[in-house]
């Protein structure tokens, strides 16, 4: 009796703590999943009313610093130069006092240019302007997608540890679905015939000067929270970026360096100039995004922790959806009410289901088992054992579930294993290339994936023209490994054919993973087997995916597997290899950049600089080529496989595109599902589970899209102006979806997991 009066005066005490709580604004609403500021739209944060003139004043600082260390640099290469007889040595001065001092001529350029950030009235816009308005491409999708139902994915991850856009663990791996792929920029390349269309700027001109690109925002564009997007949005958001509160050096470094003055002509109009004229300009020019100024009216100091489960106001049409999250378990994303693009030409077939629930399950045994009784509705089966073995179940052969292949053209993610030059053993070359030599990747190609994966070769493949396509990843061979090893000093054999040093020191190398995938546990087990037969002791480290993602960020690591994914048009790798992001001034590594491999090289940051400086595409194509080889040979980075293709089960009432423009899904996407061209028939949702109810079948399906096998980058096609039809894209029969009635006395089937 003592017992239950306790229980009881206990609960009431929570009761009464719990009630408030919910009055405290702080501590419920601040720290609210979602939480959306309720001040008014257009309130500034904290500090912004002096950014502007503080920022001008710190990018002329940094220019002014810039052209007296350049000019020193070029008066010491002229220097050596005439008082240098080798000619092969006066070659290579040449060429880099040639590249330094164009370096100089365009820093000069931007210092008389004035200020970075400038703000003009209406009028002063140059009346000479052409402007395009991208209007005469292909619709995006299928109009015949009906709107509305939910869609149940499964999310191998783990729980992300914050749903901030910037700052520490930021760049999780659930950041693609929360931001990435939702997200509107100031421009889009249309993912079928890679010409610009509009987003969030309904039209844009290119200015006489070759180097600036004018954005009239798009009257309509909004917030998922209902306030208008403007010209001085994209301001707070580089302000945002920017700041020591959030602990991210790339932002700043990137919009000193990529862009000579941002200038905003009132409330539409923001013009993006370039330190010099570029390939493919306006694409260029969308480095500026938007933030809604009210949502960082609390923007300050304690931003990494205050801000930690805030999500800023969408300009893209889902949002999380707070009611609905499961903290470590479900994350719910809402499509937007009266989303402002709804009713574009190239979104209004797009973004069709009305809620997405992605479900973060450890263990793939169990996400399967849950698609099989559907309670998960799509599963990315790319896994060989998964989609030859695991799919042969009733559920497919009797139509319930159908299966597509869909071959891609996209840059495929290097996946592989990183080396971390900061630490041993991989700060000594010879150790990583014979590190190389003795991982039998192809072995795990032609067995575990039955040779439907490749292996990569560059880091930066799928990009067609910037990709070098004569990088070969290295054989394994023992002969070769130990080799390398002996190089460095590796030269006895323990008693258990480990390698080590005459002082003792073995060969032993760490290898960090995420350990969400059973069958990445048994590959890495394998990879180990076989290193033993170099000399070298390969020691496994899997660990949970965000515990994982952490350490790689504080570059606690000797060795990772991971891979990053880039998008088109061409590779963008200084932020993995640049030297600025590897070290401080004090020579301390930098954490939260991604540069994992903590790689610094004089001769690679010329490389990468340089990327920024090109003027054709053609010196674009060289520039990337020299990078991609230069890591190949420095053997930063070990490459995995790939696939052509993305292989997907879903059940028959997720429905896919099959107009005239777009047979399944556009070319340019990793995983269909980000392309958020599919629905949800939810007739077809009844039909089916009252057929299996009963027991009547449906013809099974395993369609292969192969219009773009063989194929590197986007074809040039000519646009058909009668039927906006892209020409050489069969179309794709629509299977018959007559129900067949079983016999009276179907022979029984076994259930074959």
């Amino acid at each position: 009796m003592v017992q239950i009066s306790l229980t009881i005066r206990l609960l009431l005490i929570s009761l009464t703590a719990l009630f408030l709580l919910s009055g405290c604004t702080d501590n419920s609403r601040s720290r609210g999943v979602g939480w959306h500021s309720t001040l008014p739209e257009g309130t500034m944060p904290h500090g912004f009313d002096t950014f502007i003139p503080r920022w001008n004043k710190k990018v002329d600082k940094w220019l002014r610093t810039e052209v007296e260390s350049l000019e020193k640099e070029v008066n010491s290469l002229r220097n050596t130069y005439f008082h240098t007889q080798d000619t092969k040595e006066r070659e290579s001065i040449q060429s880099r006092l040639v590249a330094k001092t164009s370096q100089l001529e365009i820093m000069r350029q931007r210092l008389s240019e004035g200020d970075f950030i400038r703000i003009r009235k209406g009028e002063e816009l140059p009346t000479e302007l052409v402007w395009e308005d991208g209007m005469d491409e292909p619709e995006i999708g299928d109009p015949n997608a009906k709107k509305g139902g939910s869609i149940r994915l499964w999310e191998a991850g783990s729980f992300p540890d914050t749903f901030r856009p910037i700052g520490p663990n930021s760049n999780n791996s659930f950041r693609g679905r929360l931001y990435d792929e939702i997200d509107m920029g100031l421009i889009n390349i249309h993912p079928a015939t890679g010409r610009v269309i509009p987003s969030l700027s309904d039209r844009w001109a290119v200015g006489t000067d070759g180097r600036t690109v004018y954005f009239h925002l798009d009257p309509a564009a909004s917030y998922s929270d209902g306030a208008k997007v403007r010209a001085i949005d994209f301001i707070v958001n580089m302000f945002v970026r920017t700041s020591d509160y959030t602990k991210d050096i790339l932002y700043e470094t990137m919009y000193k360096e990529e862009v000579s003055h941002v200038t905003l002509y009132g409330d539409d109009i923001i013009a993006v100039t370039l330190p010099e004229a570029r390939p493919l300009l306006p694409f260029y020019c969308t480095i500026f995004t938007p933030a809604p100024p009210h949502f960082y009216s609390e923007f300050g100091p304690n931003y990494v922790e205050k801000y930690q489960w805030r999500v800023p106001p969408t300009t893209g049409a889902y949002t999380i959806s707070p009611e609905d999250m499961i903290r470590g378990r479900q994350i719910t994303l809402k499509r937007v009410d009266n989303w402002w693009a709804r009713d574009k030409k190239y979104t209004k077939n797009t973004f069709n289901v009305d809620r997405i629930v992605y479900n973060f399950i450890a263990e793939e045994s169990k996400a399967l088992e849950l698609f099989r009784i559907g309670e998960l509705d799509i599963m990315f089966m790319n896994k060989p054992e998964l989609w030859h073995e695991r799919m042969e179940i009733p559920e497919v052969h009797n139509g319930y579930i159908q299966r597509a292949t869909f071959f891609t053209i996209y840059p495929r993610p290097p996946f592989g294993i990183f080396l971390n030059t900061a630490r041993p053993p991989f700060n000594d070359k010879n150790i990583r290339l014979g590190f190389h030599h003795a991982l039998n990747i192809q072995k795990i190609i032609d067995i575990n994936f039955r040779g439907d994966y490749q292996r990569l070769g560059s880091i930066a493949s799928g990009y067609g023209r910037y990709t070098d396509a004569s990088i070969k990843a290295r054989e394994f061979s023992p002969e070769k490994a130990r080799q390398y090893f002996s190089a460095a000093g590796f030269t006895i054999t323990c008693p258990d054919g480990i390698l080590r040093k005459p002082d003792g020191t073995r060969l032993t190398a760490e290898v960090t993973f995420p350990n969400a995938s059973t069958s990445l546990a048994t590959i890495m087990s394998q990879l180990k087997e076989d290193a033993r037969k170099c000399g070298l002791d390969l020691q496994l480290d899997p660990l949970d995916s965000m515990v994982n993602f952490r350490k790689l960020m504080e570059k606690r690591h000797q060795a990772c597997f991971m891979a990053w994914g880039f998008t088109p048009p061409h590779p963008t790798l200084a932020q993995c290899f640049h030297s600025f992001y590897a070290y401080d001034t004090k020579g301390n590594t930098i954490p939260y950049t991604n540069n994992i491999n903590s790689y610094a090289n004089p001769e690679m940051d010329r490389l990468l600089d340089a990327e920024k400086h090109v003027h054709t595409e053609a010196e674009l194509e060289q520039n990337a080529h020299a990078i991609q080889r230069m890591v190949h040979d420095e053997g930063l980075w070990v490459p995995g496989w790939t696939t052509e293709f993305a292989r997907l089960c879903y059940w028959r009432w997720v429905r896919w595109p099959n107009s005239k423009t777009t047979q399944f899904c556009y070319p340019l996407i990793f995983e269909p599902t980000e392309s958020h061209l599919y629905w949800v028939d939810e007739d077809l949702e009844k039909e089916t589970l009252n057929a299996k109810h009963k027991g009547i079948t449906f013809p099974e399906v395993d369609a292969v899209y192969d219009q773009y096998r063989y194929q590197t980058s986007l074809p040039d096609a000519e646009r058909n102006t009668e039927d906006n039809a892209l020409p050489s894209v069969p179309a794709v029969p629509e299977a018959v979806p007559v129900p067949q009635v079983p016999p009276a006395s179907p022979p029984s089937q076994p259930d074959k997991p």
